[in-house]
């Protein structure tokens, strides 16, 4: 991604409520601090405590256990609604209690109590872009009314997943606030916004939506295409959407890393404009200022990727949950469990996804009573097992199956699992995990590619009944910032658009025969660009190359120059594998810093990716939301010189059993505690660039 143009001296607009209590500047104190280089216009405003405020927009815990905050008009919200919803859904307290969340752990526990009174927070929210469209990223940093200046600290949040900026208010955000500190969020120049190509629809960076002309110079997102070839994108492809993840051509992984350091430094810059008694004497800086960069899923990569980048000392901690990281190789690096090497370790999101959703649909006829299950389509994922069965050793091959038989081919795709590096206890979620939009959106990503280049025959539409794809409603557009996970805007679907009969919804897509085969052709398209194969077409192996070449942006090499780090993991997770994330990384830690690697790796048995409690997930996981929340509070201790990180260890959890949809509420008894002093078969240990999980 080019640097966004130097906007230093462009107009500071400043949008405040009448009931701001204090001035944003004071005299005293050194001069207020110029904004970083890379914001163009920064937009304050004071909430106070009771109307609205920093954690619940103004919700309070008893409105964020309701239901979704309607906007009054659902075709035009306003940014303060679009902000209450996004806020909403961060927090997760809707979901209930029964696994813990809200009771044991949430944005209304704190330290292990609950917070007293409704939750709500008075402070100033800052927001900020830098670059535009297609390269814009976004910043909001939440200032509290009661900020510890004697002792200033910032928590850097980058957003979870594809999510938007707000998507940590209630988890790290949280935990910040209530620990005094500034909070610096970031959406990694993803999030949700979108380019409808037949509405001319487009998102603004604050959420609202409308015709791309009214929004110029505000817009999120451009697909980048002329009006000519917009008009002829839409008669070939009628009602498409672009999304910024897999169009914008920019590849945000690769500067994850650098958009988190600059949440940090604007978060410094406007602590240093809010000028206050008992701030710093020499102000804000990275000496005087206590910094946290962590996150959730790929936020946590992006934590992970910002220590590395930082070789100034801006960050003074990392924390990562489930953190999704492209390793470097390994060279050398292994992985045993129990003794034994693991099959394959450290295979990047995008292989080791492109190869699972082939394998999905087949693997699942193993499970059928798993989550998910009811929803397949039973003959086709048979005429996937068949079509999978052949000389890849990846998937199923030839001699295999002629042994084990047509019933036999689901187990031999668990198995071909397990040898990419599945855990095999992983094969209960593997039917829920299916979702062949992550490769695909990635590999585009990765690639560069255009939304008119449909790579791999992939599109995005909102659909009928039928699967065909049909305009989206003004509302389900205008209210995506807070309802889309950060792809298109919901309902919008994948689209296969070689599909005989005409392009239809990727769930409904036929084969040559006319048969359902969960888009064959599509993800066998994404598997070939992932692992390139010797002979391929010169076009398969160009878009091949670019996606390698956007890959290699990405790779981490556990370099994380002697910063505090923990790492918490389900060893059941099946989004992002241990033995692909956090299990190598802790090696290549240990060899960057020779042999001393400053990385505590926890990992949680009976966690996976998500904290759903869904009926069959109930009984058989514990939250790692609660060890997430966990890890913070001892790297807080560990920050304030009260203790030393834990050692790497095996976390043994007890699931709460019963039946699905009626599992008991889970006690403290389910979650033991991260042990500052695990038993000996517990503890991860790294030897001789092996790391030995028990």
């Amino acid at each position: 991604m080019p640097s966004a143009p130097r906007l230093s001296a462009l107009p500071l607009v400043i949008a405040l409520t009448t009931a701001l209590a204090t001035p944003l500047a004071h005299a005293a104190g050194p001069a207020p601090s110029a904004l970083p280089s890379f914001v163009g216009e920064l937009t304050a405003r004071h909430y106070d405590g009771r109307s609205d405020d920093l954690l619940t927009a103004g919700l309070g815990f008893t409105g964020l256990r309701g239901p979704i905050p309607r906007a009054a008009d659902p075709d035009r919200p306003t940014a303060a609604e679009l902000r209450r919803q996004a806020i909403w859904g961060s927090a997760g307290l809707s979901a209930g209690s029964g696994g813990g969340l809200g009771r044991l752990y949430g944005p209304d526990v704190d330290r292990g109590r609950p917070v007293p009174g409704d939750g709500k927070v008075a402070g100033v929210e800052y927001r900020a872009v830098a670059g535009t469209d297609a390269h814009s990223v976004s910043f909001v940093v939440q200032v509290p009314d009661d900020i510890d200046r004697d002792r200033p600290c910032v928590v850097a949040a980058p957003a979870t997943g594809l999510g938007g900026v707000y998507s940590m208010v209630g988890t790290a955000g949280a935990w910040g606030l209530h620990h005094r500190c500034a909070v610096a969020y970031t959406d990694k120049g993803m999030g949700p916004a979108f380019d409808d190509l037949h509405s001319g629809t487009v998102m603004a960076h604050d959420g609202t939506t409308g015709p791309r002309a009214e929004l110029r110079g505000r817009t999120a997102f451009d697909a980048g295409l002329s009006d000519a070839e917009r008009a002829r994108f839409d008669a070939e492809h009628p009602y498409r959407v672009a999304y910024k993840m897999a169009h914008s051509g920019a590849n945000p992984q690769a500067t994850w890393g650098r958009d988190v350091l600059r949440s940090i430094r604007l978060a410094l810059a406007v602590l240093n404009r809010d000028w206050r008694d008992g701030a710093p004497p020499a102000g804000y800086t990275p000496a005087s200022t206590t910094v946290l960069a962590t996150g959730v899923s790929n936020g946590g990569g992006a934590a992970v990727a910002a220590g590395e980048a930082d070789r100034t000392g801006l960050i003074d901690a990392v924390v990562a949950s489930e953190p999704q990281l492209n390793l470097a190789p390994l060279d050398g690096i292994r992985v045993r469990q129990g003794g034994r090497a693991v099959p394959a370790a450290g295979l990047p999101l995008i292989r080791y996804n492109a190869l699972a959703s082939l394998l999905q649909p087949c693997a699942a006829l193993a499970e059928p009573t798993a989550p998910g299950y009811p929803g397949l389509d039973v003959s086709a994922a048979r005429r996937r097992c068949a079509a999978l069965v052949g000389d890849d050793p990846r998937l199923i091959p030839r001699r295999d199956a002629e042994r084990a038989g047509p019933d036999g081919l689901p187990r031999l795709a668990q198995d071909a699992l397990v040898r990419a590096g599945f855990q095999p206890q992983s094969g209960y979620l593997q039917v829920s995990h299916y979702d062949p939009q992550t490769p695909a959106s990635y590999a585009m990503s990765f690639a560069r590619a255009s939304v008119d280049d449909a790579l791999c025959g992939y599109g995005w539409a909102r659909t009928d009944s039928s699967g065909t794809p049909v305009p989206y409603r003004r509302a389900e557009l205008a209210g995506a910032f807070g309802t889309s996970s950060g792809r298109a805007p919901a309902p919008g679907v994948l689209i296969d658009e070689n599909s005989p009969g005409g392009p239809v919804a990727d769930a409904r897509s036929v084969g040559p025969g006319g048969e359902h085969d969960y888009n064959l052709r599509g993800e066998t398209c994404v598997y070939r660009l992932a692992f390139p194969r010797a002979g391929a077409p010169r076009a398969e192996r160009d878009w091949a190359a670019r996606l390698a070449e956007g890959l290699d942006e990405t790779r981490r090499d556990g370099d994380l120059h002697g910063k505090p780090t923990l790492i918490v993991q389900g060893r059941d997770d099946t989004r992002v594998p241990v033995n692909h994330s956090s299990r190598p990384y802790l090696g290549l830690n240990s060899r960057a810093q020779g042999g001393r690697g400053t990385v505590s790796y926890v990992e949680v048995t009976h966690a996976h990716h998500s904290d759903s409690q869904a009926a069959g997930f109930d009984n058989r996981y514990v939250p790692l939301g609660y060890y997430y929340q966990q890890a913070l509070d001892l790297m807080g201790e560990r920050l304030r010189g009260r203790a030393g990180l834990p050692p790497s260890q095996v976390v043994r959890t007890v699931p709460r059993g019963g039946e699905p949809g009626h599992a008991p509420e889970l006690t403290r008894a389910n979650v033991p505690p991260i042990a500052s002093a695990p038993a000996a078969g517990d503890r991860i240990r790294v030897t001789g660039g092996t790391v030995w999980v028990p």
